[in-house]
């Protein structure tokens, strides 16, 4: 019996203690809940959600149409930060929206104020301390004595000049080793013996001086000049950053470009030029080493296209055989007259060829001058295009085309622009080649900026987002075309 109670009572005991802390538990729960699940912010944004087209065009808008350094630019960054995360980017477009939101776009105003600051202090150096010749009478030709003082002198140049010196000049010595200094013109002094009527009449007139003299205009001009040559240098080096960033930007447009292009406009892959143009054909004359005329001439096989190209060519021949008849030809003519044409061409897809002539003629002037032409054709009816066969409204067109150009050459020239050149006018655009998915116009020298700033162009992807919204039919049909 006492054993019976025992074995019940261990049995009991665990259970009893069982039981006991599973009440305590319970007890400690009921007191301690766990905190509720916080309820969702309604007022919270949804992360963006982007897509690949929408990615596309913005990117299209910020490299091809957005200036740089702008809140514009700022803003359109800023807004497509968060499409790195996006999944549905593919790796190409990824790497570029990469690049551009990395790419610090250059602050080409700054450098430009920069640069005219320095041109208007070398400038205002210069007037203030203009250069001084001492040596400008070494070779002239004494004329005669004019007074007591005074020769009539001729310069080698030709021009005649008043000599005021206490020497005395035989007629017709050349003068070597003087040093002189150049004056007003001194009033004439009859009663001195001067020659009243000779000294009215001749603009300029120079005094001798000494060598010592002439040593101490030269030390006191010595710090102006060198810092003309200081500013002349940051200049330079001014220009050069200018064109550097402008580079920099090229290979940046042109990589996104290059991803982006293909994805907005379909467009076969072109073949080399050189496969288009079986031959090139030389064209020239010489009359005499400096009257001549030489042209390259591209053959395509094609008859109508041939036809074009040849019937220019033959217009400038005539013109030039004009010009040398009207002239003077042969030998011992002092006029040069001299014409070369090269030409360079380009293809957007296998049914577009582009050729652009280069002019440069000679006329015996200060310069050469250089003109251009240009050819797009179709190859596929072998007619040749021009911008209203690339536009279904070339009016609005030009207008986009004007301002992408005020853009661009303010970009690389700043204030030194011709505004009628790359005024909305057809004449302004007509010299345009197709040059895979861009356009490319050149502007030769005089029509936008002075003839020192050489030939300017402007480059142009047709799916630029104003652009690709007015191209015809017929030019996407060609660009996409396998002929």
């Amino acid at each position: 019996m006492h054993i019976l109670v025992r074995r019940a009572a261990h049995t009991a005991l665990p259970l009893l203690i069982a039981t006991l802390l599973t009440a305590l538990l319970a007890a400690c729960g009921a007191q301690r809940q766990p905190p509720a699940a916080p309820a969702p912010d309604a007022a919270a944004p949804a992360a963006p959600a982007f897509t690949e087209a929408a990615v596309l065009a913005d990117l299209n808008t910020l490299v091809n149409d957005t200036p740089l350094a702008t809140e514009a630019y700022d803003a359109k960054c800023k807004e497509l930060a968060p499409a790195l995360e996006a999944p549905e980017l593919s790796s190409s477009l990824r790497r570029v929206l990469s690049s551009v939101l990395a790419f610090d776009p250059p602050r080409l105003r700054e450098r430009w104020e920069s640069h005219q600051k320095a041109q208007d202090e070398a400038a205002s150096l210069y007037a203030a301390n203009p250069p001084v010749n001492t040596k400008a009478l070494n070779g002239a030709r004494v004329l005669r004595r004019l007074g007591p003082a005074l020769h009539l002198v001729r310069l080698p140049s030709g021009d005649t000049v008043f000599l005021a010196s206490p020497r005395k000049f035989k007629k017709n010595a050349r003068i070597k080793g003087l040093y002189v200094l150049e004056r007003q013109r001194p009033k004439p002094d009859a009663t001195k013996g001067d020659l009243v009527d000779e000294l009215e009449d001749q603009p300029r007139t120079f005094s001798e001086i000494t060598r010592q003299e002439a040593r101490q205009l030269e030390d006191r001009r010595a710090p102006a000049l060198a810092e003309m040559r200081r500013l002349e240098s940051r200049n330079d080096e001014l220009a050069r950053g200018v064109a550097a960033d402008l580079a920099r930007l090229d290979i940046l447009t042109q990589d996104v470009n290059a991803v982006i292009g293909p994805m907005l406009l379909p467009q076969g892959a072109p073949p080399a030029p050189q496969s288009l143009i079986h031959k090139v054909k030389r064209v020239s004359h010489s009359y005499s080493r400096e009257q001549y005329y030489r042209y390259a001439l591209p053959v395509t096989g094609l008859p109508k296209v041939d036809a074009a190209l040849a019937d220019y060519l033959d217009q400038r021949k005539a013109e030039m055989q004009d010009l040398l008849k009207s002239t003077g030809i042969g030998r011992g003519r002092a006029r040069a007259n001299v014409d070369r044409i090269a030409f360079t061409a380009h293809t957007a897809s296998r049914a577009l060829l582009s050729i652009r002539f280069e002019q440069m003629r000679d006329t015996g002037g200060a310069h050469p001058n250089t003109t251009y032409d240009s050819f797009v054709f179709d190859l596929r009816s072998q007619a040749r295009l021009g911008l209203a066969e690339v536009f279904t409204d070339a009016p609005a067109a030009l207008a986009v085309l004007s301002g992408l150009a005020q853009t661009r050459l303010t970009l690389a020239l700043d204030g030194l622009l011709f505004p009628e050149g790359y005024a909305p006018k057809a004449e302004n655009f007509s010299v345009f080649v197709l040059d895979g998915a861009d356009l490319v116009f050149t502007f030769p020298p005089y029509q936008v900026a002075s003839y020192a700033q050489g030939t300017q162009t402007l480059r142009v992807p047709l799916f630029h987002p104003r652009l690709l919204p007015l191209l015809t039919p017929t030019l996407k049909e060609a660009l996409a075309a396998e002929r």
